[in-house]
C-alpha cells in the first residue's frame, strides 16, 4: 500500500471558512452572505468578530432555536411574528415579551448562529458575497463571538450531527500534525482537552488507528476528534491506495478538449464578464442568455463523463463553466450589471457606462416594475426591492418606479434611508398626487420623526383633502404629542 497526500479535501466549504478567517483578521464589519439555490444565510460580523447569523430556513429562526433550546414557550411564537411584522428585527420582538429576559436571547443568537454556521460548513457549492459596512448591522444583540470560536464549534458539531460524515476510507488514513508557522496553522482555534491530547500525539505521523488507541474516550469520539483536526486545517491525513500495474505510456499527443479548456482558462484570467460570454457590452438580455446557451451546450461538465475523460479534464470543465455560469448569473439581472459596469467603468478610468434607452430597454423596465409590484402585493420585500431597483436604473426618470421602490425598501428597516431618497425623486418627478407624500408621511413616523410626517401629511391632504389613509395617520400623530 502507498499513500496519496493528494486527495481533494471536498468534505467542508473551505472558500467560507478562509473568507471567514481573513474578515477575522482584518477586523472587518459587514453581512458576508450565502445562497444556494432558493435557501439564503448570512453571517454578520462587527470589527472581525461574529455578531449574529440568520437564515430564511424557519427551523433556523430565531423564535424557532429559542423553542427548540427551552429558552422560549411555543405558545409565544405568533406574538414575535406579529411584532416583526410590525418593523422590529426579530431580537427586538422577543425582547420586547414579557418575562424573557437578555441572557435568554444572548444564548438563543448564539446557539443560533452555531446551528448555521454549522449547515454552513456543509455547503459545498454556494454562492458568497461580503458585503462592508457597519450600517448594515441594525440588531440590539451582538454577541462579538471569536471567528475561530465558532468556527471550531461549527465544525464538532456538524461531525457530530453527521452534517459532515466521516468518509470510510478516513479511518485507513496516517495523519500527522501541520508544522508550526504553515499556512494551515496560521490561525489558532480555541481547542477542548481531547483536540489538545491528539495534537500532541500527532507531532509525529501516526496511523488513524494508532492515534485512536490513544486518545483517552470523552464526550467526543476519538475518530471525531481526529476528523475535526482534518477539518479545522490543523493536521494533515494521507488517504492510502491500492498499489496498480505499471500504465501505459501515455499519449505525446494532447487531447484536444484539454488544451481547449487550458486556453479558455488563461483567457478569463483578464477577461471581463461580456468577454467571458463572448457579446459586447451593449449586448442585449436575449443576445446575453443566447451566449449562455450556446456554451452551456459546448462546455458543461455534463459534456465531459468520467467514462470518456480524466478528471483533469473534467475538473478543468467544471472550473470553465463555473466561470460561465458567473458571468450569465451577473449580466441577466438588470440590477447586479448595473453594478458590474459601474465597477468596470472605474476600473478602466472611464466614465460609466450610458444606460441603453430604446424599446427593448423600456420593456424590460416595465416587465420588472410590474413584477416588483405583484412581489410587492405578497409581502416579497426584497426581490420586490430587487426588481424595482432594476426598472429604476433602466428608466431612471419614471417617478412611479420610484414610488413603489421606496415602498417596498420601507418595510426593511435598513433601507429606510433609500426609500426616503426613492420617495423625494418620485415627488420631484411625478408630484401629481398625494401617494408619494402620504407613503413618505408613513415612513417618517416609523422612524419617529413626527414634524416631517406631518409636513408630508399637509402635502397630501392638499391633493386630496379627505384622504381616509391620511386623516387616520394625522389622528395619530396628534394623540403623539
Amino acid at each position: 500500500m502507498v499513500f496519496d497526500a493528494n486527495r481533494a479535501r471536498i468534505c467542508v466549504n473551505r472558500k467560507l471558512l478562509d473568507s471567514l478567517l481573513e474578515l477575522h483578521a482584518g477586523k472587518k464589519s459587514g453581512v458576508l452572505r450565502l445562497q444556494k439555490d432558493s435557501a439564503k444565510k448570512q453571517l454578520v460580523l462587527h470589527h472581525g468578530l461574529a455578531a449574529f447569523a440568520e437564515s430564511n430556513a424557519p427551523q433556523e429562526h430565531l423564535a424557532r432555536v429559542m423553542i427548540a433550546a427551552g429558552l422560549l414557550p411555543r405558545t409565544r411564537l405568533n406574538e414575535v411574528a406579529a411584532a416583526m411584522k410590525a418593523g422590529q428585527t426579530s431580537d427586538e420582538a422577543i425582547l420586547s415579551l414579557s418575562g424573557v429576559e437578555g441572557g435568554d436571547v444572548e444564548k438563543g443568537r448564539r446557539e443560533q448562529a452555531i446551528l448555521i454556521m454549522s449547515s454552513l460548513l456543509a455547503w459545498e457549492d454556494c454562492d458568497l458575497r461580503f458585503y462592508p459596512g457597519e450600517d448594515l448591522i441594525r440588531h440590539q444583540l451582538k454577541l462579538g463571538l471569536p471567528v475561530p470560536e465558532l468556527v471550531a464549534i461549527a465544525v464538532r458539531r456538524a461531525v457530530s450531527m453527521n452534517l459532515i460524515p466521516i468518509p470510510p476510507e478516513f479511518a485507513q488514513a496516517s495523519i500527522f500534525l501541520v508544522p508550526e508557522g504553515s499556512a494551515g496553522n496560521a490561525t489558532v482555534f480555541p481547542l477542548n482537552n481531547a483536540e489538545l491530547t491528539a495534537c500532541a500525539l500527532l507531532k509525529k505521523r501516526l496511523s488513524v488507528e494508532k492515534a485512536l488507541s490513544l486518545i483517552p474516550p470523552g464526550e467526543m469520539k476519538p475518530l471525531e476528534v481526529l476528523f475535526c483536526l482534518d477539518l479545522l486545517g490543523l493536521a494533515i491525513r494521507e488517504i492510502p491506495r491500492a498499489e496498480s500495474a505499471p500504465a501505459a505510456p501515455a499519449s505525446t499527443e494532447p487531447n484536444p478538449a484539454a488544451t481547449k479548456l487550458e486556453e479558455l482558462l488563461q483567457r478569463f484570467k483578464s477577461a471581463s464578464l461580456y468577454q467571458v460570454l463572448s457579446v459586447p457590452s451593449d449586448a442585449s438580455q436575449e443576445a446575453i442568455q443566447n451566449a449562455y446557451h450556446e456554451q452551456a451546450r459546448e462546455l458543461h461538465p455534463d459534456r465531459f463523463p468520467s467514462s470518456q475523460f480524466p478528471a483533469e479534464i473534467r475538473g478543468m470543465a467544471g472550473e470553465v463553466f463555473a466561470q460561465i455560469n458567473q458571468a450569465y448569473l451577473t449580466l441577466r439581472n438588470p440590477v447586479s450589471r448595473a453594478e458590474y459596469d459601474e465597477k468596470l467603468s472605474t476600473k478602466k478610468g472611464k466614465s460609466p457606462t450610458p444606460k441603453r434607452d430604446d424599446a427593448e430597454s423600456k420593456e424590460t423596465a416595465e416587465a420588472l416594475y410590474r413584477e416588483g409590484r405583484a412581489l410587492l402585493a405578497r409581502g416579497d420585500y426584497e426581490t420586490a426591492v430587487e426588481r424595482l431597483k432594476g426598472a429604476v436604473w433602466l428608466q431612471p426618470q419614471k417617478g412611479t418606479y420610484h414610488h413603489f421602490l421606496g415602498i417596498a425598501e420601507s418595510a426593511i428597516p435598513k433601507l429606510r434611508k433609500s426609500a426616503e431618497q426613492h420617495l423625494l425623486k418620485a415627488i420631484e418627478l411625478e408630484d401629481l398626487s398625494a401617494d408619494s407624500h402620504l407613503a413618505l408621511a408613513k415612513l417618517y413616523a416609523q422612524v419617529m420623526l413626527p414634524r416631517k410626517a406631518e409636513q408630508q401629511l399637509h402635502q397630501a391632504l392638499l391633493w386630496e383633502p379627505h384622504n381616509p389613509e391620511a386623516l387616520k395617520l394625522a389622528a395619530q400623530l396628534k394623540k403623539r404629542r
